[in-house]
């Protein structure tokens, strides 16, 4: 049987608590190599989605770890910064060949290198200091689902647990954040089921837009690209990702009726600004949509998820309705990459081949 998008879409939160349950063994070698280096600035690498994990994860493991994370792409890496400089590379398939090249870069320059990928004995994973493995079950859709909140969580267990042993984080700090992550796991179900339930309420209205915009502000805005980006490699329209205050410059001027607009509701002083906006641009298109966590929204275009750190939590969340449209809407729409496209790939060498 062939599996779908949509099939790793739903065993997403299946493999998240398996990455929960093994998270002593999976990151054992890990906190040890961080203890170690004692580093003063952490860089994460990635490409596609596995930057976007990076990015969303960054400010959570800027705020764990208390040094300065930064987050690039492959071919950003140039001069390295700090005393004691680390850098976790992250490659999905472990077959990047730009993830490869920096990897060797940021080595000649002095900086401890971690690879993640799925598995651990990869290309890409061999090229470092230490090889972690992604326990994403091997996602082999190009388009990643679990492969993202795999990252992101697997991202945030090595900021807790080498916290937690550095003495950067308390352990009742620890607790709760643990504690919030296995809630989150844990209502999984809930999740998929009222995303569903939201995606065939408007699928009608879904299915006459032709350009994707989401917005979230801090992780959510990252969260935000994440979406697009699946979007883009699905349904191929024009999609984009924004900061809440950076699409009130500009780009709002992107507002017409064949937008989807997907609003990450921020619990904060920006709240009603955002629900200011969901009102003006719900006159204009029947599809300005509010993910919310806080259950005090009674409208139809209110998509309710509940969560106990909506923040930190944004990449578990507020990913799975732009996960699912791009997951099921293809094939009612009828519409795909060009085969061309298919290959740039090949054609341009971005991928090591896999031995048979």
């Amino acid at each position: 049987m062939n599996i779908t998008m949509y099939d790793c879409y739903l065993t997403q939160f299946r493999c998240m608590e398996k990455i929960l349950e093994q998270k002593d063994s999976l990151l054992d070698e890990f906190v040890n190599y961080y203890l170690t280096v004692k580093p003063d600035r952490l860089y994460l690498v990635g490409s596609g989605t596995s930057h976007n994990a990076c990015a969303a994860s960054r400010a959570f493991m800027e705020e764990i770890l208390g040094i300065e994370v930064i987050d690039m792409v492959p071919s950003h890496v140039s001069n390295i910064y700090g005393k004691n400089p680390m850098a976790i590379v992250v490659s999905q398939t472990g077959r990047s060949t730009n993830s490869a090249a920096a990897v060797e870069r940021m080595r000649q320059n002095g900086c401890a290198v971690v690879t993640l990928t799925d598995p651990k004995d990869t290309a890409v994973g061999n090229t470092g200091n230490l090889a972690v493995s992604l326990e994403a079950d091997r996602e082999p859709i190009g388009q990643r689902t679990r492969g993202y909140t795999a990252t992101v969580l697997t991202l945030y267990l090595m900021a807790l647990e080498s916290g937690l042993a550095s003495g950067s984080l308390k352990r009742d700090a620890y607790g709760g954040h643990l504690n919030n992550l296995r809630w989150m796991v844990d209502n999984g179900p809930l999740y998929l089921d009222s995303c569903q339930q939201f995606y065939d309420k408007h699928l009608e209205n879904l299915i006459k837009a032709n350009n994707f915009i989401f917005v979230g502000k801090g992780t959510a805005g990252k969260t935000a690209d994440e979406d697009a980006l699946k979007v883009l490699e699905t349904i191929c329209y024009p999609s984009s990702g924004f900061e809440f205050e950076e699409f009130l410059h500009g780009p709002i001027c992107s507002i017409r009726d064949n937008l989807a607009l997907f609003l990450f509701l921020a619990e904060d002083e920006d709240r009603p600004r955002m629900l200011k906006l969901a009102e003006i641009a719900g006159t204009v298109t029947p599809n300005c949509y509010v993910i919310s966590h806080v259950e005090d929204l009674k409208d139809d275009n209110v998509l309710y998820l509940p969560s106990p750190d909506p923040v930190r939590l944004s990449p578990f969340t507020d990913i799975l309705f732009g996960q699912l449209i791009s997951a099921k809407m293809p094939e009612v729409l009828g519409r795909g990459r060009l085969p061309v496209v298919m290959e740039i790939s090949t054609q341009m060498n971005t991928k090591f081949k896999v031995k048979n």
